[in-house]
């Protein structure tokens, strides 16, 4: 249990240093939606289960080169294409997409 709160405590301290290190003008609250929605959308059984999105240049904590992973039906949701027009809305045109794309899977139920 102990692991879980630190867990959550380096999340909210990364979520907060990613707000205040915002400089392509997303508002602060649709970042804040849409790091809820990925965290919702992180449940899986398998590989199948995972798609990548995109982390809006940086906007949404634990990215990896521009890509996160996310289970199949946050991903495919009407709520997170949304989400994601609002964040490509404000985010900056020249954001870089790593070539070698990240290969979602499912490990012990989470989308990574």
């Amino acid at each position: 249990m102990h692991a879980v709160t630190l867990t959550s405590a380096l999340l909210f301290a990364g979520v907060v240093a990613a707000l205040q290190a915002c400089s392509t003008g997303c508002d602060n609250e649709i970042v804040l939606q849409a790091v809820a929605f990925v965290d919702a959308h992180q449940t899986c059984m398998t590989d199948d289960d995972c798609r990548i999105v995109s982390d809006a240049c940086g906007e949404i904590p634990g990215g990896s080169c521009g890509q996160l992973a996310m289970n199949r039906q946050g991903a495919e949701s009407v709520e997170w294409a949304a989400l994601s027009t609002e964040l490509e809305d404000c985010t900056e045109d020249s954001c870089v997409t790593c070539a070698a794309g990240l290969s979602p899977s499912c490990n012990n139920g989470s989308c990574r």
